[in-house]
């Protein structure tokens, strides 16, 4: 029976990552990263090679063959003997390539567009019109089964997933025959375990990680056809869903494509500005710590902008930072001024007889070298805490702050 498995929502039925959270796995997948781009380069001479053999009337065997081996699939069938001949197959929705899969096990081919792009990418398809002129496309298919004998395999989800439930099958597909087979699929990627498909990827991008997978393994489980009946299209189309879901023991979802769809495209978007929102958050704030760091600057001249800027970051206040540099927190190499220090001026301006000006002296050293070390131990604390109540006062004067001192 199926798991029970009617708490999941949307998100839950996207894969997020490509690659796995493993740490073991990424460091393989690094040091398979150049036989990977070998792979690709490769398999994308087999893919040119079937972009001119696809108009060389080579039979559909012979090209699934050769399109097998440019995306890296195998295709391993659980149960041959059951395949039955019937007009129409419908399986579960992984990849964009599972089309490819069915076509070498049944030689059934899906509805295409007119695109060149997917006559190449897309193989085993065919072009039976736009499902939105659905009496035209179902003349189409019925005419091509009858005069070609050739099934027509459907993925009525209409959109992959990542295997943990059922969406709701579109019914269209089950207007075609009063017979169809439903086809399991289970996608393997031995060794790295990269993702088939993730949330808002790009056909492209999928089509590169077939590529550049050492193997993607399809495995196929035919289950007994079921007929039609007496049933309506929707009914039916939902006995054929059960079935798939029991035999993969998930669960099924009142999701749609359509839903999958429009809250990828939400969800992008909501990425995207939190990004956006992210990235204008740090502009800001390395903003206000380049304005906070050239206030130190002022202070302190001898101090790397770097050392300054680095401790800001951490505490955001102007005098911590400077309390943390002169009482020797912050590691750092002077820097030579260009241009007479403050003190450099004051002591000038001392030496010559004038009156000290507002602006303090930064020279505190000791009259006397004190005999105990009790002595210069207290001498020592006692300039320190006069150093940094100076830098205060200067910090606080230069910019007219209203704080006591």
């Amino acid at each position: 029976t199926a798991a029970n498995m009617s708490n999941i929502e949307i998100k839950h039925l996207f894969r997020i990552n490509r690659l796995p959270a493993s740490d073991v796995k990424l460091l393989l997948f690094i040091l398979y990263l150049p036989f990977g781009l070998i792979f690709v380069l490769l398999r994308t001479i087999l893919v040119l090679g079937l972009f001119v053999l696809g108009y060389t009337g080579i039979t559909q065997k012979i090209f699934n063959k050769i399109a097998t081996l440019a995306f890296g699939i195998s295709v391993s069938i659980e149960n041959p003997k059951k395949i039955e001949n019937v007009d129409v197959y419908v399986s579960n929705a992984l990849s964009i390539l599972d089309h490819l899969a069915v076509s070498v096990a049944t030689g059934a081919v899906s509805p295409g567009t007119k695109m060149s792009l997917e006559k190449v990418l897309g193989m085993s398809t065919y072009y039976f019109g736009s499902v939105t002129n659905f009496e035209a496309f179902k003349k189409n298919v019925c005419q091509f089964i009858s005069e070609k004998k050739i099934p027509v395999y459907f993925a009525p989800e209409g959109k992959p997933t990542n295997g943990k439930a059922l969406i709701k099958f579109k019914s269209y597909p089950f207007q075609l025959a009063t017979k169809v087979q439903p086809i399991c699929i289970t996608i393997e990627r031995p060794f790295l375990n990269i993702s088939v498909t993730t949330l808002g990827s790009s056909y492209l991008s999928d089509v590169f990680f077939f590529m550049f997978s050492p193997l993607t393994n399809y495995r196929l489980q035919f289950l007994t056809p079921l007929e039609k009946q007496s049933y309506t299209d929707s009914e039916f189309a939902e006995i054929v869903r059960k079935s798939i879901a029991t035999a993969l023991k998930i669960d099924t979802v009142d999701y749609t494509s359509s839903e999958l769809n429009e809250w990828e495209k939400r969800k992008m978007v909501e990425d995207q500005q939190r990004l956006e929102m992210q990235n204008s958050s740090r502009s800001v704030l390395n903003s206000e710590l380049q304005r906070m760091s050239l206030q130190v600057r002022e202070v302190l001249p001898h101090v790397p902008f770097t050392a300054v800027y680095n401790d800001l970051y951490t505490t955001r206040n102007v005098d911590n930072t400077i309390t943390n540099i002169l009482e020797g927190r912050v590691r750092f190499v002077p820097e030579q001024s260009t241009k007479p220090s403050t003190s450099s001026q004051s002591a000038s301006s001392n030496l010559s007889g004038s009156a000290p000006s507002s602006s303090f002296l930064f020279n505190t050293a000791a009259s006397s070298f004190a005999k105990s070390a009790f002595e210069r131990s207290k001498s020592f604390k006692e300039r320190k805490e006069q150093l940094i109540a100076n830098a205060r006062k200067r910090y606080i004067e230069k910019h007219n702050l209203n704080i006591p001192i």
